[in-house]
């Protein structure tokens, strides 16, 4: 059966989606929230790296930052289901607001620390667990399924927007400024996008009304997405790229250092590049929905960034490291829209939140990868970790990549 999206394609589609005052409105505020969170990643890596010269204390502090979403991700969704989906936003961005606010003030004065970082950055994971399940349903309750595919391709064209801004401004802040600038610019960022998101109210959706126990929910939102063939590929697929290929992020700021000897505004080229490709990859997506098979795409996509990675982790210089990040973050676009394309056209309506808040835990099980990445990072190498931690996921992966690649229908 094909996942059909609607009609429309090309530059129409995505002004057809941007006509939608709300959609613009929840657009404008997931851009300033994924701006401010990737200013936190890079920052969080940077200070890790310098306050402790250890890898794995880097990635301890990864670990904490992304687990929230590993644990909690599942409720967070029948969250997203269960309570007004505009609150759940003004809850999560107020309280990444007083972090950011918390950490500026700490930094400022003196008294920030490995460990009082580590524990703030706990908080700023947990507000992007409860964000994702409820911003993801919103979409689809703001445009409806015709429109949905062209709505999460927008919404990673502005993830990869902020992921080229948003390490260029916190490398610039810990150049010239210092760590406390850049977490005052995560709050004014937060700040805007509580503006943005503040009138949206019942348009968002939710609650969907239902009685079960908050067990017997979850029950059923695991037993749709493992008895769902597409959503369970997506779901194992995804716990693969999250554990063995996305960690390489957190390693960036190590290799930039001690493999390329550049600082923080080479780190913040290095990840902006990748957000360039990936901007790149988006636009083209949204731009294409109804020419482009969903599972094709996504299994093309995953089965490339890791050979891509493999490339990257015998690259010397900066130049062509750059280059293959642009190519590896168009890789990453392609499975970024389509992972959550896919659960969404797939999953039952009354259960969407849950089996979307399911898919976050699957994400959220990056941080298990990014302990591992950092032992192997402390005792071979950043660049014996990058090629390992590939072939690994190339393992994994192309039993359930290549079926979708050679044309399976969509």
């Amino acid at each position: 059966m094909r996942l059909a999206v609607g009609n429309v394609a090309g530059p129409f589609a995505v002004t057809a989606v941007f006509s939608e005052p709300s959609y613009r409105r929840l657009w404008a505020s997931g851009l300033c929230l994924s701006i401010a969170r990737w200013m936190d990643l890079v920052t969080l890596g940077w200070l890790s790296f310098q306050l402790t010269g250890s890898p794995f204390m880097v990635g301890l502090a990864a670990f904490a930052r992304a687990a929230p979403m590993m644990v909690v991700g599942p409720f967070t969704g029948i969250v997203a289901d269960r309570v007004p989906r505009a609150r759940v936003l003004l809850v999560s961005q107020t309280a990444g607001l007083i972090t950011s606010l918390a950490l500026a003030a700490i930094f400022f004065t003196g008294h920030g620390g490995y460990w009082v970082l580590v524990a703030l950055e706990v908080v700023f994971g947990l507000v992007w667990a409860l964000d994702f399940p409820a911003r993801r349903t919103a979409l689809y309750a703001v445009l409806g399924a015709s429109r949905v595919a062209q709505a999460v391709s927008l919404e990673t064209v502005s993830m990869q927007i902020a992921k080229m801004l948003g390490p260029l401004a916190a490398g610039f802040c810990l150049a010239r400024v210092g760590p406390h600038a850049g977490f005052a610019v995560m709050a004014l960022l937060y700040a805007t996008g509580l503006l943005a998101s503040s009138r949206l109210g019942a348009r968002l959706g939710g609650p969907s009304g239902a009685t079960a126990s908050v067990a017997a929910t979850m029950r059923a939102g695991l037993t749709a997405a493992w008895t769902t063939p597409t959503v369970r590929a997506v779901l194992l697929v995804t716990i693969a790229m999250n554990t063995l290929f996305f960690p390489y992020q957190h390693m960036l700021p190590v290799f930039a250092r001690d493999i390329l000897g550049v600082g923080p505004v080479g780190l913040g080229a290095l990840v902006a590049a990748d957000g360039c490709g990936a901007l790149l990859g988006a636009l083209f997506i949204a731009s294409r929905q109804g020419h482009l098979g969903h599972r094709t795409l996504f299994g093309g996509a995953v089965l490339i960034a890791p050979l891509l990675l493999v490339a990257l982790s015998g690259s010397r210089r900066l130049g062509l490291c750059v280059a293959l990040l642009v190519v590896m973050g168009a890789a990453e676009s392609g499975f970024a829209a389509m992972q959550s394309t896919l659960v969404l056209l797939s999953a039952p309506e009354r259960l969407r939140g849950g089996v979307m808040g399911i898919l976050s835990a699957c994400i959220g099980t990056q941080p298990l990868g990014t302990l591992a990445i950092g032992l192997l990072a402390a005792s071979a190498g950043v660049p014996v970790a990058f090629t390992v931690n590939a072939l690994a996921a190339l393992v994994v992966i192309v039993p359930l990549a290549v079926p979708l690649v050679r044309g399976r229908p969509d």
